[in-house]
This record gives structure tokens, sequence and C-alpha cells, in this order.
């Protein structure tokens, strides 16, 4: 377990159940944790970033998992077709099947036997803060709190990334292309205008030394959204992914005492 700074810990037993889950010609591929314990707890689904899986940098999905896990909170986490170990290469992967995928998720995950359906969170990192707000638009009734980390709200600017870079076909992400017409489409999606319709609690965390997504992007989000229960926690020294550990423990420590508030029941 991480250094706990928290007034009181609950720490409970936990169990992790990786799972294939068919979908169309192809499979998703995720792991549950959830406390061993029976009974129905809250749920957080997270949605990870462009070329990222359920693991994510540093294993910071699996130590975001197993805290929420450690205090009473079950998660579903998750590779979209195309990344990580579910199916298709990553050279197919587009926004419409990563949004599909993640709707199709949030269903799956209210299913479970020990989800209680009224008490659940969306949590995104990078591209997955993306799919968080493209999700809440869609399924707005089914969260209770929404957590973006680093997110890449607006999209516009890789239209310049996509004419600059492409040959031929394709887009090069150092190790990983991608098609050009599907860069073009995640060039197109833009979820800033989101914020308008945001009614939940939503916590918002982004350093200001983030080379990948400006944190700009979170500042204006933060900004546009009319619900009084937001919070904006801007670090100074971090990076996109909360690589320093201190700075990666407290950002834990943050994301699980804010959501054990906001999702303990009523």
């Amino acid at each position: 377990m991480l250094k706990k700074d928290l007034d009181q810990v609950i720490i409970m037993r936990c169990v992790e159940v990786p799972s294939m889950i068919n979908l169309g010609d192809g499979w998703i591929f995720s792991i549950i944790d959830r406390p061993v314990d029976l009974g129905k707890y809250p749920v957080v689904v997270m949605f990870h970033g462009f070329t990222g899986t359920h693991i994510e940098s540093g294993r910071l999905y699996v130590d975001i998992a197993r805290e929420l896990c450690g205090n009473g909170m079950a998660t579903v986490r998750f590779d979209y077709r195309n990344h990580g170990d579910s199916s298709g290469p990553f050279e197919d992967f587009s926004i419409d099947n990563a949004l599909e995928d993640a709707a199709f998720m949030v269903k799956y995950a209210l299913g479970l036997e020990f989800v209680n359906s009224s008490r659940v969170a969306f949590l995104g990192l990078s591209m997955g803060g993306h799919i968080t707000l493209k999700t809440y638009e869609r399924m707005s009734t089914v969260p209770k709190a929404l957590v973006l980390l680093s997110p890449a709200i607006d999209f516009s600017g890789l239209g310049r990334v996509a004419s600059q870079g492409a040959r031929g076909d394709y887009v090069y992400f150092g190790p990983y292309r991608l098609r050009l017409s599907n860069v073009l489409r995640l060039a197109n999606s833009n979820a800033m205008g989101v914020a308008e319709l945001v009614n939940v609690p939503i916590l918002i965390i982004h350093s200001k030394d983030d080379q990948a997504v400006p944190y700009q992007q979170s500042v204006e989000f933060h900004s546009r959204v009319k619900y009084s229960d937001k919070t904006l926690m801007l670090l100074d020294k971090s990076g996109h992914t909360f690589d320093d550990y201190e700075v990666r423990v407290n950002v834990i420590n943050t994301i699980v005492k804010w959501l054990g508030d906001k999702l303990k029941p009523t």
C-alpha cells in the first residue's frame, strides 16, 4: 500500500480478476479490482490514454485501482480494442471505436453483481479524460463523479501533427503508426463544450510542466463548468503522468479521498 495521509483508512482485502470480453469480431481485455467481502460497492470505470493500457505509465492505474479497492471501491480498467492486450493492431485504432468500447464497459460494470449502480465514477488519463467526457455526454445519468488526469480535452492541434508527420496513409508516433484518416477524425474531436453539461462533482489534476497536453486546457474547462462542486489541482512539476514519486503518492491519495467522499452512501 502507498503512504497514507488520510484521517481514516479502511484497508479491505481485495482480489484482481482478469477477463477477455467478446465484442463484435474481437475482444476487450479487462481487470477488475474488488473487495473480497460480499456486498455492493461503488465502482470506478477507468479510461486509459492514447497508446496506453489498463496499467498506464509507471503502473499508475494499478496503484490507483489497488488503493481504491483497499478503501472499499471496486474498479474496472481495460484496454480499448487496438491497444494493449485487446484485439486488433494499433494502426486501426479510432476514437469512434474507443467511445464504443467505453460505453460497452460502463454497461458491463453496471451489470456486475457486486456493483452498486447508484455509486459510479468515471476516471480518465490524457485521451482517457477526453473519452471520460464524451462518455459522460452520452451517459450523463450514470456517473456521480468525474476525475480527469492530464486530460486531452481538445484534439484540434493534432491536425497539424498529422499534416506534418504523415507518410503515405499513416502518421507515425514513435514505435506506433495510425491511419491518417483516423488521426484526422481524432483531430476533429473536441470535448470542451461538455463542461457546460457537467452536473456532478468533478476533480481535475494537471501539471504545469506537462509536455504532452497543455495544462491550460484544464484551466479553461474548469472555468467553463458551471456546477459548483468542481476542483482543479494544478501541480508545478510531475509531467504528463505524474512521474515524481512523492507527487504521485499525493495525487493518488487525493483521488482516493475525493472519490471516497463523493461515492459514499447518502
